[in-house]
């Protein structure tokens, strides 16, 4: 008798197993550990970057060396055909070592403390995504990831709803994500949700893919009550600026073209404005990206590319001339895949914690690369980037069209450029990125770079007429590892 309830349990159990309920679970995710080594970063002129603690010493010669670990792993429950719910979770370090956070306040980027049972658990994702019953149409409602205008515009995650109707080959998306709701401590007015003041951003999308091309276009208009609002804010604003885009792709026999461009415009209306220079600032900048790569042979590629936004003109107190993105967009994470091992990140290359420059916007670039894979389970881009910067005025204080306070101009866009007079040339990164396919989704990237900064990355002394230190030559090479299942 023990035999046969034995058998009954088992096959009770392995019932229960194939049901449906069980087989609606799915999972998938990555880790990643990521290596820098990086020589003179600041190049030798204690200039500020990144996050120097040893800024205003020159030819000290120093090494940026560290390891980094992230993972995300996510749980569906569900049919994307009809209705699923997704969450998301990510863990990640800034170092391994790194000091453990000892506040009451939890936050994340800190797995890499020794003792690493003391780390919460980061929120990545938690959205419904669900199909309206016998319709082309499809809600996606909750804290999810959104992409818009590629590197170049919106990538990040944020709460709110988008609404997709699929009409092979053509696809319309229509979004509203949301910043910012309630009111701060520090802010002024009535207290929260009973006064509208958001930041909210509304748009839509189409899209058409086909065998041989695709394109894009698309619109955002962004509804900001709530950032310039704040008490912190000297002269306190609404902020309506409104997006438009287009793109695409075309690929003729052994060619593929690739481009894009995005134009910026709307006011930024000042309340109760008492200072100079106009109680507006009206948007109107630029980006554009074009690209081209031709096959010369089996697993050997050439191509040329380049990029344009465009940058402020220091001198005018009512244009935002320089381009603008989503607050906080991981467009700018993931600007030099493929194509930067240091100068900008190249977040799914080389990981989260190396770039010499965040910001892309009021620079450009011109890039010409060789890619080889001479086996599968390898390949090799060389990679050229001549890069300037857009923006300029005349050196001294003056207000910015962006808060209306006075201040030292800004005339040279990147972080740790001198602003005495208007420069263009920012340098030439010289970089070899190398993917080891070692088993199905786990790659090992290797990516070593040469860079030569321009003047405007040198030293001056106090009063700002003679340099202390030239900016010297970095180099480095930067790793990633990353499992994907």
């Amino acid at each position: 008798m023990k035999k046969y309830l034995v058998l009954f349990g088992a096959a009770v159990v392995m019932m229960a197993l194939a049901s449906p309920a069980v087989a609606q679970f799915t999972s998938w995710g990555h880790m990643e550990i990521q290596t820098i080594w990086e020589k003179a970063p600041d190049f030798n002129t204690g200039m500020p970057w990144q996050m120097d603690s040893l800024t205003g010493a020159t030819n000290r010669d120093e090494a940026w060396r560290h390891v980094a670990q992230r993972y995300r792993f996510y749980l569906q429950y569900g049919d994307p055909k009809t209705v699923r719910a997704v969450i998301g979770f990510e863990a990640d370090s800034t170092d391994w070592g790194q000091l453990a956070n000892t506040s009451s306040t939890v936050t994340g980027g800190g797995m890499g403390v020794y003792r690493a049972d003391q780390v919460q658990m980061e929120i990545k994702h938690a959205y419904l995504d669900f199909v309206i019953p016998n319709t082309p149409l499809s809600i996606m409602a909750g804290i999810q990831f959104w992409d818009v205008g590629g590197r170049i515009w919106m990538n990040n995650d944020a709460p709110g709803i988008r609404a997709v109707a699929n009409f092979a080959p053509h696809k319309v998306t229509g979004w509203w994500w949301r910043e910012n709701d309630v009111l701060t401590s520090t802010s002024t007015g009535a207290s929260s949700r009973n006064t509208y003041s958001v930041n909210d951003t509304y748009g839509v999308m189409w899209e058409m893919a086909q065998q041989q091309f695709n394109a894009i276009a698309w619109g955002a208009y962004k509804n900001d009550l709530f950032t310039g609002n704040q008490s912190t804010v000297v002269n306190k604003y609404d902020d309506h600026p409104w997006t438009t885009g287009i793109g695409g792709g075309y690929r003729p026999g052994n060619w593929i073209f690739n481009g894009s461009l995005v134009y910026v415009g709307g006011k930024r209306d000042f309340k109760n404005f008492t200072g100079t220079g106009g109680s507006k600032s009206d948007y109107s900048n630029y980006a554009a990206e074009l690209s081209a790569k031709y096959q010369i042979g089996p697993g050997m590629f050439v191509g040329l590319e380049g990029f344009y936004s465009s940058g402020q003109d220091a001198n005018k107190n009512d244009k935002i001339n320089l381009y603008q993105i989503p607050t906080g967009s991981e467009g700018q994470s993931i600007f030099g895949n493929d194509r930067t091992v240091f100068f900008w990140m190249n977040a799914a290359q080389m990981g989260y914690y190396h770039e010499r420059n965040l910001g892309f916007m009021g620079l450009w670039y011109g890039r010409a690369n060789f890619e080889y894979s001479p086996t599968a389970w390898v390949r090799m881009n060389l990679n050229y980037l001549y890069i300037g910067d857009n923006n300029k005025g005349d050196a001294g204080t003056g207000i910015s069209a962006f808060t209306k306070v006075s201040g030292t101009k800004q005339i040279n866009g990147v972080l740790g450029a001198r602003q005495n007079e208007d420069l263009k040339y920012v340098g030439q990164e010289i970089n070899l990125i190398t993917t080891f396919n070692i088993y199905k989704n786990f790659t090992y990237n290797v990516g070593i770079y040469y860079f030569l900064p321009g003047t405007m990355y040198d030293r001056l002394n106090t009063a700002g007429t003679a340099t202390v230190q030239s900016a010297d030559n970095s180099y480095g090479i930067n790793t990633k590892m990353v499992y994907a299942f």
